[in-house]
């Protein structure tokens, strides 16, 4: 699996950063040779060639059945200006569209490689006054490009006092936190991320 890029790990390990982690949205809706290009901002970006326009939108938390199936993800797009909702209805209400949802810096927009990548088709759309809701299922997970391991904000995978840990406090037991290895003298080896969005980078 692919690894963060040089730039994307020093800015996850800042305690504070310039860098914001950028979601991109691409929607390629069957017969359109122009797909949607979106990005999660305050301002439009030039990335890989292509103008990402500012636009509100969100993922919804991916879930599986108990079957075992592929997770289904939920995106909802803003439509308070029926802009998209236009492409949308001219693409056959968007069932079928194939979407891509990709992370890059905002300071290393040269970079065409994004820091992640996935892959999915449109399995059913909900248009409403106030938004879009694309479910999506995974199209083809051959092409899926995320970081090998999960990078999460506050909290600190190492076993205590193990070797990736290092700590030598008399305290007996930490909770993994930032402020708990703060506490202990070791904020040097902490093994979470604080540079990057609440959350960390994927659920």
């Amino acid at each position: 699996m692919r690894q963060l890029s040089l730039a994307g790990i020093l800015a996850k390990n800042k305690l504070a950063s310039d860098t914001a982690w950028l979601m991109l949205l691409e929607i390629k809706l069957p017969n359109d040779p122009d797909p949607i290009c979106l990005v999660r901002n305050n301002e439009n970006i030039v990335w890989g060639g292509k103008t990402w326009l500012a636009y509100g939108f969100s993922l919804g938390e991916a879930k599986e059945d108990n079957q075992g199936s592929l997770p289904e993800l939920t995106v909802n797009v803003d439509n308070t200006s029926r802009d998209i909702e236009y492409y949308i209805q001219s693409g056959g209400g968007g069932t079928g569209a194939k979407v891509i949802i990709r992370v890059v810096l905002s300071t290393a927009l040269d970079n065409p490689e994004p820091e992640a990548e996935e892959y999915y088709s449109v399995t059913n759309t909900m248009v409403t006054e106030q938004a879009i809701q694309f479910k999506l299922g995974n199209a083809y997970p051959s092409r899926v490009r995320r970081p090998f391991n999960r990078y999460i904000k506050n909290t600190c995978p190492f076993k205590y006092k193990g070797v990736e840990c290092g700590c030598i406090s008399d305290l007996a037991t930490c909770n993994h936190t930032l402020s708990d290895c703060r506490e202990r003298n070791n904020s040097k080896r902490f093994g979470g991320f604080p540079g990057i969005p609440q959350g960390g980078l994927y659920a």
